[in-house]
């Protein structure tokens, strides 16, 4: 189909009438020419309403001021990405504007995304280092000491890199009696931060290596970026063998610089901070010896001459004069105990002739005849009280009795009168009983047992 002459018909009629577009051959013809002319751009806005379906696809709105697009990211254009999109970033997104037929909406499929003014990988560095500080894995408390002469260094680099040659040459001149156990990996690339945390691992697993050297040389951030993967700093937190990070130039700074217990600028400074020169530590160890031994001298001496002073004192020469005024101090105190004994003495001596007087003052033989004169008193006297009280309680008795008498139900019988019941029932009325029934009758003395002939009322 010629698109242009469709499009843009000349002034001529045609004889068939003008063409009639269904809204799909339209849709298709704009997305055909959008597609053909806008392939391959890009464009600078800012994302909104930013979302994530099942699929893994991500949808947002790219704007300005002004205006604004819908765009679309697939899951596999999003797989490459090194850091997280969020509503608010200003970006710059490749791809090419095409139409989504089904809503007639023109869209750009997005094949990646780069910060404004910050770079992908930069913005990725610098997410995950705030996310592992927060976690701790930076944290200077937690980080190992370097042994100050190890017997085994490990490295974990590439076996064909400078790096290695430069720690090995180092090592050698240093130390020669230090063994270096290589543990080679590839630095950069795919599959580069599995290698590495694996041989730290590995590494680990030895129960031999003093201190481990971790680290390649220079080059772009992306040759670095093996040693800035979260998988690296896990490793590098997770050894229990000292670990110095050696990556790039000194310029450089990866996460493993952050996570390792040591960071050196290069693999050389690595082999130099590790393994010190072994001439220059007998040379210390000597001078330390001799320093000692000196300080030893120096105080034996001083003892020596104290021991001469002590020895020319007149104490060591007549060691018995030391005891004589331990004598004088001796007697002292014991004519001291005579006389304090004999005022002890004599006090209580005193005392003692007092407390006889006043024994023979209290004689138990009075107090036992005032004590009987005391208890005769008080017996008459509660005899006299007993015998009232007894008279009074008797005389209150019989008045108590002569008045329960006088209301008792058995006087009242003795004076004439009678009760009458049955069965055990005293009767009030003769409708009470019938003729013919047996009554009992209470009297004063005894009673009977009566048959009722006739009842009146």
């Amino acid at each position: 189909m010629n698109i242009n002459a469709e499009l843009f018909p000349t002034d001529e009629p045609e004889a068939a009438g003008p063409r009639v577009y269904s809204v799909r051959e339209l849709t298709g013809d704009v997305r055909a020419i959008l597609e053909a002319a806008f392939d391959a751009i890009w464009v600078d806005g800012e994302i909104s309403n930013l979302r994530q379906a099942q699929s893994g696809h991500c949808y947002f709105v790219l704007k300005d001021d002004k205006a604004q697009i819908r765009c679309v990211m697939f899951r596999n254009a999003r797989a490459g990405m090194k850091y997280r999109l969020k509503d608010g970033d200003r970006v710059l997104v490749s791809g090419r504007v095409t139409v989504y037929e089904a809503r007639g909406e023109y869209q750009i499929i997005v094949d990646a995304v780069e910060p404004k003014g910050l770079g992908a990988l930069q913005r990725a560095f610098e997410e995950l280092k705030a996310k592992l500080k927060a976690e701790g894995l930076f944290d200077e408390a937690k980080k190992k000491e370097i042994p100050a002469f190890p017997c085994k260094v490990g490295v974990v680099t590439s076996a064909t890199g400078a790096a290695v040659r430069d720690i090995l040459q180092i090592i050698r001149r240093r130390n020669p009696a230090v063994s270096v156990l290589l543990h080679p990996v590839k630095v950069q690339g795919e599959g580069a931060a599995g290698e590495i945390a694996a041989a730290i691992a590995e590494m680990n697993r030895r129960k031999d290596i003093d201190v481990l050297i971790v680290g390649r040389g220079g080059g772009s951030i992306e040759d670095l970026w093996a040693f800035n993967e979260e998988v690296v700093a896990r490793a590098i937190h997770a050894s229990k063998i000292p670990l110095v990070s050696a990556v790039g130039h000194e310029i450089d700074f990866t996460i493993a610089d952050f996570a390792a217990d040591l960071r050196a600028p290069t693999p050389s400074a690595a082999a130099e901070l590790v393994v010190p020169v072994f001439a220059e530590t007998v040379r210390n160890i000597r001078a330390l010896s001799e320093t000692l031994v000196a300080s030893m001298q120096r105080r034996v001496e001083g003892y020596r001459g104290l021991l001469k002073l002590c020895i020319e004192r007149r104490f060591f020469r007549e060691p018995l004069e030391i005891l004589e005024p331990g004598k004088q101090r001796l007697d002292d105190l014991n004519l001291r105990l005579a006389r304090g004994l004999d005022q002890w003495v004599a006090r209580n001596r005193q005392r003692l002739e007092s407390r006889v007087r006043q024994l023979l003052f209290a004689s138990p033989s009075k107090s036992l005849l005032k004590l009987e004169d005391k208890r005769m008193s008080l017996h008459h006297q509660l005899v006299h009280q007993a015998g009232g009280r007894l008279a009074l309680t008797r005389g209150r008795f019989e008045g108590v009795l002569k008045n329960l008498h006088a209301v008792s139900p058995l006087a009242v019988l003795e004076r004439g009168y009678s009760i009458t019941t049955r069965e055990g029932r005293a009767l009030r009325s003769s409708g009470e009983v019938k003729p013919g029934e047996t009554v009992e009758v209470r009297l004063g003395k005894g009673g009977l047992e009566c048959t009722v002939d006739k009842t009146r009322s």
